[in-house]
């Protein structure tokens, strides 16, 4: 393998762009959430968390296993064969991509507690947002993760102090955060699946696992570190504002923290909670840009894709792979709708579902397949944690089927459409260029080679 990553992530760093990537416009997202399980949202975040555990355990052995971008293709090819890690590969990709709406559109709704914007204006600001990144993760990993870790420390240390500022200021009642599960067990049950979109990041840490400057064995602390860094900033959150405002108030405004501030005097927090968050989006699109693009990146070099995406510039990016997640990006969020968070909550839910099942079940398999291959990480008590994550993925994946509405449906139609177009396209080449387009699969062999 000729085109190597460059190998300048440390732990921190790794830290950040994980939850990072987890943590979003929460202040505009937690409307849902309150419509979901209102306050009760907040243990059924803590229970998603704690069955999201076992899968980030598990993603630790494969990423030690197999260190390579583009982790998940590479495992589930070498459990299930080429044709389904492609399949999972795009499954991968378009969990990524999604990612941009809920940047821009975050951006947009908070930017309006400033100055008022039209949809219209949305949209071109999101474009150029997404041009401006595209033109930056061109540019060496290292000054994208400084600049990532510094936005993620500020935005924990800013949130909490929000939240305290909230429980301190007087108005805060723990009796206002009744009733906990207005819509009883259905809608607390539908929170604990649909809510895995606030922990999706963990998974980019495999694809950046070729450019670590870590021991591989400590791996489990990133995965271990963003879950708990999201999961104490979202909490926080719905512990806050649940014990100052009602839950039909949340329901009746576009933002809720700032809007909170203002109810409390404190315009000048509101406006910091925005500046806040719109950084806080920038570091989504950090980590999903860059973890997008190394799915590519992962998938040419086993020749599911053009080995164009293997292509690296100067500063080590593969700038192929730059390009077509900026196209993808603009196209996924200039055509989002205006309900834009059930629509990106269920398809995220699906998409993850199917991903991390095929990455459990592979872990399965390549325990009874090879169990020689080298493991710096071993999970102890893998079966278990391995049936755990199965039946937990099922789950998710059952309950946001069941809240897909008809446009969702079409997206997910028209990407697995061209999916299966540009599989099609690699088979065909394949055999008429079976040099150039042969299939590989990445194993433990190849670690020296990139190293």
């Amino acid at each position: 393998m000729a085109n190597s990553l460059k190998r300048s992530l440390s732990l921190p760093q790794i830290i950040a762009l994980a939850a990072g990537g987890m943590i979003a416009a929460w202040m505009v997202e937690i409307k849902y959430w309150f419509q979901l399980s209102g306050t009760g949202s907040v243990v059924a975040l803590i229970l998603c968390g704690i069955l999201v555990l076992p899968l980030c355990l598990i993603y630790t052995e494969m990423t030690t296993m197999l260190p390579f971008a583009g982790g998940e293709n590479i495992w589930v090819s070498n459990a299930f064969g080429w044709n389904t890690g492609w399949l999972c590969c795009w499954f991968v990709l378009l969990m990524y991509v999604m990612a941009m709406p809920t940047v821009s559109y975050g951006i947009a709704s908070m930017a309006g507690y400033l100055i008022p914007i039209t949809s219209e204006q949305t949209k071109i600001a999101a474009a150029i947002i997404l041009l401006i990144w595209y033109i930056m993760s061109n540019f060496e990993i290292r000054l994208m993760a400084r600049i990532q870790s510094f936005l993620f420390w500020s935005t924990l240390i800013v949130a909490i102090g929000a939240d305290l500022i909230f429980i301190s200021s007087g108005s805060w009642k723990i009796g206002n955060l009744s009733p906990w599960f207005p819509n009883g067990i259905s809608g607390f049950g539908a929170a604990v699946a649909l809510l895995i979109m606030k922990f999706i990041g963990f998974d980019m840490i495999p694809q950046l696992s070729e450019e670590i400057t870590f021991q591989k064995s400590k791996l489990w602390l990133a995965f271990a570190g963003s879950l708990f860094f999201t999961a104490l900033i979202y909490g926080t959150a719905i512990i806050a504002v649940g014990g100052i405002v009602s839950q039909e108030w949340i329901q009746s405004v576009s933002i809720v923290d700032p809007k909170v501030a203002d109810l409390l005097h404190m315009h000048w927090l509101g406006i910091v909670i925005v500046v806040m968050g719109t950084l806080t989006c920038l570091t989504t699109l950090t980590g999903f840009w860059v973890s997008a693009s190394r799915t590519l990146f992962g998938a040419a070099q086993q020749g599911q894709l053009s080995s164009h995406f293997t292509k690296l510039n100067k500063y080590g990016q593969p700038y192929i792979g730059n390009i077509a997640v900026c196209i993808l990006s603009i196209f996924f969020t200039v055509f989002a709708p205006e309900a834009w968070v059930n629509y990106i909550y269920t398809i995220y839910g699906v998409t993850a579902g199917i991903v991390y099942l095929l990455v459990v079940l592979s872990f399965l398999q390549l325990r009874r397949i090879k169990p020689e291959w080298n493991r710096p990480y071993y999970l102890k008590f893998g079966r278990i944690l391995g049936i755990i994550g199965v039946l937990f993925c099922l789950y998710v994946i059952y309950q946001s089927v069941q809240a897909l509405d008809f446009s969702a449906w079409m997206v997910l139609g028209i990407y697995l459409l061209f999916g299966a177009a540009l599989w099609a396209f690699a088979k065909i080449r394949q055999r008429q260029n079976p040099e150039h387009w042969k299939m590989i699969i990445t194993t433990p062999a190849d670690i020296k080679e990139n190293s």
